[in-house]
């Protein structure tokens, strides 16, 4: 940790090839990685085994891609909510990919966007290996989680019923200070809730922007995906629309949250109007889907709100990823895990920041639920047992909108 005027989050080091299942090691970093999401919900992994050659290689790609004309990108569309193309005027865009870690499914998005390009091969190849390594982490992570509170036997079950959303985001440089972008949230996180005005929102997550089409209202779909992946866009600018990407979005704004990121996937809450930097717009969230893992490309932007409501700055580095605790592991935990507010604000001048992020979501028929060993005197049960699909519709009623937490507001046991 720094000093208290400057917090941190805890850094983590994942590289070491010695790090398996049973090992001294492993039951060293185990212990660690449970005491960072107990006391921040967040920490930062030093992860080596990603190779800085394909990282570079995965930015180019997301340049060109970027580069395509709108009405290329607009043909990255799903039938789930906030999971395909979003832009937030000219501010963020972000390009959505589900099941990213299956080869296929990556060729049919990059087939999608450029249609017999003779590149889409290799692109393919380099989001589709990033993302297997994104997910190498949160296996990791979340195994560890699992056997620090006696819960391994519950483990592999856990992993089979999640699957992956990857988002690739884009913010561009603030015009000046006042317009600092907001992709509010989470580089990588879900959608969000505006706590005092319903129509703040734009909890989008994912670049949120975009122009709703003539949809009506926000489906919860298979995954909900609704406010998921916000993993970096959030921006809390009263009009915005979500492209119309054949995602079922409300007209009102609103509908949408408020600190859409880039990754709307699981965005959840948006802090009040006392938050003293709402007044620049810049709505903070909890994801809503299991964990994030993020990395951001040099440009700085991501923020963590800490226990004692200070603000850590996450700064970027070549090895160094973000992992990130939602909603629904802080519901399957029993609340033993923190769950943290975070957003995203980009300040720098002149330069585009990118990122990626990649969260894990449960399957619509998963049922979240603290195992029973999790559930004692000294720990009684918080929540009621509840499913993603249902904790993303209730989050586009009124009151999951207006809730500074959704996941409380949704399903808390009385007196908890």
């Amino acid at each position: 940790m720094g000093s208290d005027s400057t917090p941190q989050l805890p850094v983590i080091h994942l590289s070491d090839q010695t790090l398996k299942p049973g090992s001294e090691k492993w039951v060293e970093v185990r212990s660690d990685v449970r005491k960072a999401l107990e006391d921040y919900g967040a920490f930062e992994v030093s992860y080596d085994r990603v190779s800085e050659e394909l990282k570079e290689s995965v930015l180019e790609a997301m340049k060109e891609l970027f580069q395509l004309p709108v009405e290329a990108k607009r043909r990255n569309v799903s039938p789930k909510p906030y999971t395909g193309y979003m832009t937030h005027n000219g501010i963020s865009e972000s390009l959505g990919i589900q099941d990213a870690n299956v080869l296929e499914k990556v060729n049919e998005f990059t087939q999608l966007l450029r249609p017999d390009c003779e590149g889409n091969k290799s692109t393919s190849e380099r989001i589709h290996k990033f993302s297997e390594k994104m997910a190498e982490l949160d296996v990791m992570v979340r195994r560890m989680v699992f056997e620090s509170f006696g819960i391994e036997d519950y483990f592999d079950e856990n992993l089979k019923s999640m699957n992956y959303r990857l988002r690739l985001m884009k913010y561009s440089a603030p015009r000046d200070v006042d317009t600092n972008v907001a992709a509010g949230a989470n580089d990588a996180g879900d959608g969000a809730n505006t706590n005092n005005n319903g129509n703040t929102g734009a909890d989008v997550g994912a670049g949120d922007s975009a122009s709703t089409g003539d949809n009506d209202k926000v489906v919860a779909s298979d995954d909900a995906n609704a406010g998921a992946d916000t993993n970096d866009i959030v921006v809390g600018i009263a009009n915005v629309h979500i492209d119309d990407d054949a995602n079922d979005v409300a007209k009102a704004n609103g509908d949408v949250g408020a600190g859409v990121d880039a990754n709307t996937n699981d965005c959840a809450s948006v802090k009040s109007s006392a938050d003293v930097d709402n007044k620049l717009g810049l709505p903070s969230h909890t994801d809503k889907n299991l964990l994030t893992v993020l990395y951001q490309y040099e440009i700085e932007g991501l923020e963590v709100l800490t226990k004692d409501e200070k603000w850590i700055r996450v700064k970027p580095s070549h090895n160094t990823f973000v992992v990130i605790a939602g909603d629904s592991l802080h519901a399957l935990m029993n609340g033993r895990l923190f769950l943290p507010f975070h957003r995203v604000r980009v300040t720098e001048k002149k330069k585009t920041r990118y990122s990626i992020g990649l969260f894990s979501t449960p399957n619509r028929d998963y049922i979240i639920e603290p195992p029973k060993e999790l559930v004692d005197e000294q720990h009684p049960r918080v929540f009621k047992p509840l499913t993603y699909v249902d904790l993303m519709s209730f989050y586009h009623t009124e009151v999951g909108r207006r809730a500074r937490s959704t996941l409380h507001a949704y399903c808390a046991v009385s007196g908890a």
